[in-house]
């Protein structure tokens, strides 16, 4: 391009760079009236009245009973990157309010009319604006115990109308603001809301103690309604959802809210999440309403990559998928199976009850004195005293350390390797697996993030297993069930052996690589309860011992 002396480069005056900055964080009436409603809860809004005339483009008024703006900073509150909120950069990702950049109301001012009347305990500030100039600014050291702050917006985009060309239809803008109050009437059911339409009758919306009543009053008055409710905690991180046994095929997307630490936020990986896992909650072809809340940490969670912060980053996605999916499915798992379960059939979900054991002695080597010959032969006579078991052999006592463990069987003392009698107990429960055996569905699904792209065959692998695996994305899968004989194994490391390792036959599985953290003897007894002595013998895993190798073992752990 040929550069002229009226193309020389120059600074833009400020007020034209708000009214573009303007643009970008407040594109239409509801963004506005999201950012007015945030300030008024940060400053612990308890009651919050609105009036709205014309969808906010002649007027949009809040009058809350916060704590006030301090009336010398209400021209600071007005300015471009004034905050209260951060100090440093670091401050961004540890955030637990709503507003914090400072731009918002720099924005409202300099493409509306704006007035602000705020009280505080010690002093009254009154300020007009208009197109980001000030007209007036007033102190008044008045003390009062209701304090607070009206603001009146008017006139919204009256110096900027190309911005008036892309407001779109009464309609459609009405639905948007709708939208956007529902969002803090659900989050906030403690706050006290009246909402008045241009001329219309105020709605109330009296302060509330649940979610669940709060949702049956803005969303479905007057209608019946029955809540399924889900839950899960994992890592720091909670979810609850109420989705509705009734549906629709058309308009039940009116009633999808997503809430990320308070926030309405959307995010189409999460809600395709919830309507796949909750599908077979409704008929098919239609979808029910949800109601989605996720509290997350602050470090694991950035909302500062979308202007009107609708849009978030999850620095830990697949824990989070893992965690949505995984509560609906097991609250619709235990639903379907209470529907199923004839009458008089115990109703409460049970782990599978282990063989019958008796007492084991846990005899503590390291208080007997080594050194006393009458002390070894006290500790002997103790330890050779027989338990009663029900199984053909009676395993008298058992002592772990390490990954070692020994005892006695018929009078004779054993040593055995728990990792071998662990992937032993895992080889015979896989033959025990069938296309016949029962899923145990997972309360939090396991994602297992892989390095490279999955190969079929270690996925047909884990279906013959009877796992059910998913894609979150193209590296990450989770576990959703697992087969019941794997009950007491490390189903989790098992699964994530086969998929890195693209083993794709039962024979190929190195079960020497599953690692097992900790070994209690009541577990280490109910193995060996479960086998023959000849069988863990045969394969190596007891060996006998004399007295005085038994001896030497424990003084030299001593």
């Amino acid at each position: 391009m040929e550069l002229t002396t009226k193309s020389k480069i120059q600074l833009l005056p400020e007020h034209i760079i708000d009214q573009i900055k303007a643009g970008e964080v407040i594109e239409r009436p509801s963004t506005l009236l999201k950012e007015i409603i945030e300030n008024s809860i940060d400053a612990k809004a308890t009651e919050i009245e609105l009036h709205i005339i014309n969808n906010g483009l002649d007027l949009i008024m809040i009058k809350d009973n916060g704590q006030g703006i301090n009336a010398d900073d209400l021209p600071l509150a007005f300015c471009r990157h004034a905050t209260s909120k951060i100090n440093r950069f670091e401050d961004i990702y540890g955030l637990h309010s709503y507003g914090f950049r400072g731009e918002a109301l720099a924005s409202i001012a300099s493409i509306s009319r704006i007035t602000c009347d705020t009280q505080t305990a010690k002093a009254r500030g009154l300020i007009k604006i208009e197109g980001g100039q000030t007209l007036l600014h007033d102190e008044q050291e008045t003390q009062s115990e209701q304090t607070g702050t009206k603001i009146f917006i008017k006139d919204l985009f009256y110096n900027t109308p190309v911005r008036m060309k892309f407001i779109q239809s009464k309609t459609s803008e009405k639905n948007q603001i709708k939208k956007i109050l529902n969002a803090f009437l659900l989050t906030h059911p403690q706050v006290a809301f009246s909402i008045k339409w241009d001329e219309e009758e105020k709605h109330y919306y009296k302060a509330q103690t649940s979610l669940e009543a709060r949702s049956k009053d803005v969303l479905f008055k007057n209608k019946e309604v029955n809540f399924v409710n889900a839950e899960a905690r994992y890592d720091g991180t909670s979810f609850k959802v109420l989705l509705t046994k009734e549906s629709s095929r058309g308009n039940a997307h009116k009633t999808h809210y997503l809430f990320i630490n308070n926030r309405f936020v959307q995010d189409i990986q999460i809600h395709k999440i919830i309507l796949n896992t909750a599908s077979s909650l409704w008929p098919e072809g239609e979808t029910g309403s949800y109601i989605a809340y996720l509290d997350i940490p602050a470090d694991e969670i950035d909302v500062n990559i979308h202007p009107n912060k609708t849009v978030v980053k999850l620095f830990q996605a697949p824990k989070i998928m893992a965690t949505v999916s995984g509560a609906i499915r097991h609250t619709l798992n235990g639903i379907q199976q209470k529907e199923r379960r004839p009458m008089g059939e115990q109703t409460e979900l049970q782990a599978p009850l282990t063989p019958s054991m008796g007492e084991t002695s846990r005899l503590d080597y390291k208080q007997i004195d080594m050194s006393s010959e009458e002390a070894i032969d006290s500790y002997f006579e103790n330890l050779h005293k027989k338990t009663a078991l029900s199984n053909e052999v009676a395993h008298q006592s058992i002592q772990v350390i390490g990954d070692m463990f020994f005892n006695f069987v018929q009078d004779i003392p054993y040593l055995g390797h728990a990792p071998t009698l662990m992937a032993f107990d895992i080889q015979e429960q896989i033959k025990e697996i069938s296309s016949k055996s029962k899923q145990v569905p997972l309360l939090i699904s396991k994602p297992i993030k892989l390095a490279k792209k999955i190969d079929p065959a270690p996925l047909k692998l884990l279906e013959e297993l009877n796992y059910e695996v998913d894609f979150l994305t193209n590296d990450t899968v989770v576990i959703r069930a697992f087969p019941e004989e794997l009950q007491s194994q490390p189903y989790v490391q098992l699964a994530n052996l086969i998929l890195k390792q693209n083993i794709s036959s039962l024979a190929q599985i190195d079960y020497s690589e599953l690692s097992f953290t900790e070994y209690s003897s009541k577990q280490i007894l109910n193995l060996l309860e479960k086998y023959s002595q000849v069988k863990l013998l045969e394969h190596n895993i007891i060996k006998p011992l004399s007295e005085k190798k038994l001896y030497k073992l424990y003084a030299k752990s001593e």
